[in-house]
């Protein structure tokens, strides 16, 4: 019997990292890790018997076999010292991901600069209900279809994320690929869209020669990086062109409704619970990898209308009194646009307030005229302070400079909020019927939209007795 190994996993909070330490726990490892601060993601390890430390020491890989990391982690961590020193195997977090699901016959990675979130619980959820017991894993930002951002399950098919962050996705071996988008993202590591479009295609070089490749066809970049792939390509998207593809789309509610196309054939109409074009786009993705794997169009609509979304994705925290509370993880204007004309289309009678934190220094110095123009669908917005996560400070770099952006576009309903823990107790006492507050963005600002919800829940029951 195969002696266990001790995996220590830094920066274990973080959504791809718990996703490996409970792939890990379940195999029978010995697992333990360390993140910067307590969240509720932390809690849950340890109340799955995962050994969490918070703070970043020596001691902490103390009796580790192996040390986990990810890019982020910056090369003079105590522990990433430390396990130099011992002379402990370091592996970092998106080449362990590989190795993971290496061994399953049907390996799907998701990649795409947006929607893979969505997609990669989209799939998951069509391949549940057909009865193909898939492990996924990152799955779906805390799907809530699934209470962890994992599902382990005993058939030959794993799913993932393949995050383009770094080159991560280049640790991947997949029979089957979803490329949803390519924007202009990660410029701190591709330095160009072209960049990003190279990094794309090294990733295309990865999946199995005789594996398939689902495309965007609505997407150029995409087009233009899988032209002579040498790999099968499945086309989807809303134009005329692509093998799938959704016509009759009606997003004018909070369920979107499309007939779906197969080269000129109608296979059935397919009824979404999550709102928004894009959700619609999504699903096309997923509905083309399920046919890939052999399942029915009924499987497909059955598990599609009760697809209930995933975390922080238009995730709707309150909704009573006529007004709404929403959060949502859009951090780049395209995701931001994406979630804004959601929110038109399916709730057209809203006045929306966008509360948006940016996330990076560097994404916001290089879009900062993009997310003002995105943010213009907005009614209101107020920008808090950036989300360093990774970063250092860039002078001259704030929210500010988006608030300034939607002034010059002559939107006046604008303002910069620093102080973030300030704004529930604002909004509660400002809101109006028929408010809707849209919190945006990757870093902690679902505190916001928690707090305020929690707030007006209260209220409710106070002027409900």
């Amino acid at each position: 019997m195969r002696k266990k190994l001790h995996y220590h996993l830094i920066g274990i909070g973080g959504y791809r990292m718990s996703a490996i330490a409970r792939v890990l726990h379940a195999q029978g490892e010995i697992v333990t890790g360390s993140d910067r601060q307590e969240s509720d993601r932390v809690r849950q390890l340890r109340a799955e018997g995962i050994e969490v430390a918070i703070g970043h020491c020596e001691a902490n890989v103390n009796n580790a076999d192996v040390v986990v990391y990810t890019a982020a982690v910056s090369a003079d961590n105590p522990e990433m010292i430390a396990a130099r020193n011992k002379g402990v195997l370091l592996i970092e977090g998106a080449e362990l991901l590989g190795r993971l699901i290496d061994p399953y016959k049907h390996r799907i990675a998701v990649a795409g600069t947006h929607g893979k979130t969505t997609t990669t619980a989209m799939i998951n959820a069509i391949l549940v209900h057909a009865g193909l017991d898939p492990t996924a894993f990152p799955i779906g930002g805390d799907a809530k279809a699934c209470e962890e951002n994992v599902r382990i399950g005993s058939g030959q098919v794993a799913i993932t994320e393949a995050c383009e962050a770094y080159g991560s996705f280049l640790h991947l071996r997949p029979s089957i690929a979803v490329i949803t988008n390519i924007d202009a993202d990660h410029l701190d590591y591709y330095g160009t869209i072209e960049g990003v479009e190279e990094g794309f295609r090294r990733f295309v070089e990865c999946v199995n020669a005789d594996g398939c490749i689902v495309g965007c066809w609505d997407d150029v970049r995409v087009r233009r990086v899988l032209e002579g792939c040498g790999r099968k390509v499945v086309w989807f998207g809303l134009s005329e062109a692509p093998d799938l593809r959704a016509v009759d789309v009606d997003v004018s509610s909070p369920r979107p409704v499309y007939k779906l196309n197969r080269r000129g054939e109608i296979l059935g109409e397919i009824e979404l619970s999550v709102p928004g074009e894009q959700n619609v786009i999504d699903s096309l993705a997923a509905v083309a990898v399920a046919f890939e794997l052999g399942v029915d169009i009924a499987n497909v609509q059955e598990a599609l209308r009760s697809f209930r979304g995933t975390g922080r994705r238009f995730e709707v925290l309150y909704n009573n009194d006529d007004v709404m509370v929403i959060d949502d993880y859009a951090h780049h204007p395209t995701e931001i646009n994406a979630t804004l004309r959601a929110a038109r289309s399916a709730y057209n009678n809203k006045h929306i307030i966008a509360v948006f934190q940016p996330h990076l220094y560097s994404r916001t110095q290089a879009l900062a005229e993009e997310f003002a123009e995105a943010l213009s669908l907005a009614d209101e917005v107020i920008v808090t302070s950036i989300y360093a996560a990774r970063e250092q400070p860039i002078e001259g770099v704030s929210g500010e400079n988006i608030v300034s952006g939607l002034r010059k576009r002559g939107f006046a309903n604008a303002r910069y909020a620093p102080n973030k823990d300030m704004l529930p107790s604002e909004l509660a006492n400002s809101m109006n019927k028929g408010d809707m507050v849209l919190v945006l963005g990757a870093g902690d600002i679902r505190s916001v939209a928690e707090e305020l919800a929690g707030t007006l829940a209260q209220r409710h029951i106070e002027e409900s007795k």
